[in-house]
């Protein structure tokens, strides 16, 4: 199957000519927007400066972006924390309202997806310890990172097809993204939202959409789920009110990601819901707010006792979860604290299906401690150094994050 993909191409003596109109949208090398399509060009001094500054984007034919396949060792959380960087730096751009030349602005999150991807292929069990563990990143990186994690184990358990899994993944990562500018603000505020609160995150949908085609997004079912991630089955759910089956599977997908992710996140008015409260409150909802057999497959998914998780075991020693097993209520876990306080020199592994050893009870925020997800998994300090499928990144690409 093939895509459409860009390349950028410098522009040569005799392209344009002067008094005549640019045949394409003009660039610089690192992608932004120096002349729109159509452009006159009015002397012969802003010919030659074109000539010597500018490029144009040609529409290529290129095989489906696949998911990176990682070689060798690598740290996961590492890898996790660079997207988060990269996706911060490309948000900044679309905020402010800058247009990306034709198709590179897809073209740059289908690297980005393919390499989250090719991670939660790695080790999924680790990319949910991240989607539960990591507190480097403000909430609007961190939030649809998880989203975007949460979503890929569905589609992949689903069988989804990776053309549509790239505009799902697109959607699940740039879904709140009118609501980045104001999340902070909303999180730290103690009194009731005001009207122009309740009018913004009611409509956020609707912007994060047309923010996105502004910068360049054309893909219409990206588009169409970022609309529709907070509607609900019953009618109950936001911008449209959509009903049953005008509301895409795809979009239901999104909308548990985006619940479940909210929830377990801290925030400035408070902290993490209970892991139990979060899933007793998607499965009440099944069927009415959600999709049943979704939040059924959403949930089993992630087991009873989550990657990243902090749970008190019958030795009374505090471990963290890193592993789902085939016996839901027996996880792979790490002690880090004794029964006598003192932590372990390090990571002490348990596989809880040997039976000696049980989880009492999932912690709460007062319980956990700070320490480094890697070591919980026995990672050194390595990071991605071969791949393959998209093992290089052009120089534009790279200016663009």
């Amino acid at each position: 199957m093939l895509t459409k993909d860009f390349e950028l191409l410098k522009i040569a003596s005799g392209d344009l000519v002067v008094g005549q109109p640019t045949p394409w949208s003009i660039c610089d090398s690192k992608g932004s927007l120096l002349v729109e399509k159509g452009s006159p060009i009015d002397s012969e001094d802003f010919k030659r400066l074109l000539e010597q500054v500018g490029y144009f984007a040609k529409q290529i034919n290129q095989a489906l972006v696949q998911p990176v396949r990682l070689k060798g060792k690598v740290n996961p959380f590492a890898e996790f924390d660079d997207l988060c960087v990269q996706l911060e730096a490309i948000f900044k751009r679309i905020e402010a309202g800058q247009h990306f030349p034709t198709g590179l602005l897809i073209k740059r999150f289908h690297r980005f997806i393919a390499s989250l991807q090719g991670l939660v292929h790695y080790d999924a069990d680790a990319l949910l310890g991240a989607v539960h563990l990591t507190e480097s990143f403000e909430y609007p990186i961190q939030h649809p990172m998880q989203i975007a994690v949460l979503t890929e184990l569905i589609l992949a358990r689903l069988k989804v097809d990776q053309e549509t899994r790239l505009s799902v993944l697109g959607a699940a990562l740039t879904c709140n993204l009118a609501m980045n500018p104001f999340q902070k603000r909303l999180d730290q505020q103690k009194g009731p939202l005001l009207p122009a609160q309740k009018d913004l995150i009611n409509r956020h949908p609707l912007i994060s959409a047309e923010m996105l085609r502004v910068a360049g997004v054309d893909d219409e079912l990206w588009l169409e789920l970022v609309t529709q991630h907070h509607e609900k089955l019953d009618g109950s759910g936001y911008p449209l009110g959509l009903k049953g089956n005008a509301i895409r599977r795809e979009a239901r997908i999104l909308a548990l990601g985006d619940v479940y992710s909210a929830m377990v996140t801290p925030r400035g008015y408070r902290g993490p819901l209970k892991l139990k409260d979060s899933l007793k409150d998607l499965f009440q909802q099944r069927g009415r707010a959600f999709d049943g057999k979704l939040t059924e497959l959403f949930i089993m998914e992630l087991g009873l006792y989550p990657p990243g998780i902090y749970v008190r075991l019958s030795n009374d020693d505090l471990a963290v979860v890193i592993g789902r097993t085939d016996h839901p209520k027996s996880p792979m876990v790490a002690s880090i604290r004794r029964s006598d306080g003192y932590m372990y020199p390090s990571p002490r592994k348990r596989d809880l299906r040997e039976g000696e050893i049980e989880v009492r009870y999932v912690c709460d925020a007062t319980e956990k401690v700070k320490i480094n997800p890697a070591t919980l998994w026995g990672i050194d300090a390595l990071r991605v150094e071969q791949r393959t499928d998209l093992s290089s990144v052009d120089p534009f690409m790279r200016g663009l994050i």
